[in-house]
């Protein structure tokens, strides 16, 4: 009899495990680097909606390409859904880790459940439709993001991946300089950086050479997000870390 009320217990334990946050198994966690005690660092770039007719920077990539850096493109649906063409290419370099930025880059955190999950899903649903693969991974447009957020993401199957160094390629009063002295600076192991590859970050294409070189100068291996949290999930199974997480 004991041991027949334990199956039942083990059973409900998988049971719980397996329907938590929509069965995908997913925690609702924000990350915003990667282990400390490693030297790997991650470029991530944005592509979000800007309205403008021609808004894919083919100059950003190009470097990447020449340099042999892999990368984390998040890619909002509407932007995925006017650059078909450029999306395939990128989803068949295996540099390039294709992950989701909402559909339409809007302030979540002011919405309801169902439309961002709408949000979320509708991406997931494009990119994996143009680039024939579901992103793993989740950045939440303005860098907006609290538990609710991360909840629903981990519902929708995806991951939210924040940064702990914004490069400012936005701004226009930022310098190429600046933008550089701040990225290499700030560089840790663990540090996952944050461009843009959609025409807004106006330097973007003149200062990553120079950030590239310099971070490798300093003994920085460039990896995508699911090569810098692999060593993240290696780190917790079998040794000690320093936190990246919130929540």
């Amino acid at each position: 009899m004991r041991s027949y009320c334990a199956f039942l217990l083990a059973c409900s334990a998988i049971m719980i495990s397996v329907t938590t946050h929509g069965g995908t198994g997913i925690e609702p966690k924000i990350i915003e680097h990667g282990p400390r005690d490693g030297n790997k660092i991650a470029l991530t770039f944005d592509s979000c909606p800007t309205g403008r007719e021609d808004e894919y920077d083919e100059k950003v990539v190009n470097v990447l390409i020449r340099e042999k850096v892999p990368a984390t493109l998040f890619l909002s649906g509407r932007w995925v859904e006017k650059n078909e063409d450029v999306v395939k290419s990128l989803a068949a370099n295996p540099q390039f880790e294709i992950a989701n930025h909402a559909f339409w880059h809007p302030h979540l955190l002011e919405k309801d459940d169902e439309p961002i999950l709408r949000e979320l899903k509708r991406t997931q649903d494009i990119i994996r439709k143009v680039a024939g693969k579901r992103p793993k991974y989740f950045r939440p447009p303005f860098g907006e993001v609290d538990e609710r957020l991360a909840r629903l993401a981990a519902e929708a199957g995806l991951v939210t991946v924040q940064y702990d160094i914004a490069s400012g390629d936005p701004d226009p009063d930022l310098s190429a300089k600046r933008i550089i002295r701040g990225v290499v600076g700030e560089a840790k192991g663990g540090s996952i950086v944050v461009f843009h590859m959609n025409e807004n970050g106006a330097r973007t294409a003149e200062v990553l050479p120079e950030v590239i070189k310099q971070l490798r100068k300093k003994g920085f291996e460039l990896v995508t997000v699911g090569e810098l949290l692999k060593d993240k999930s290696r780190s917790r199974h079998g040794g000690t870390e320093e936190s990246g997480e919130k929540i």
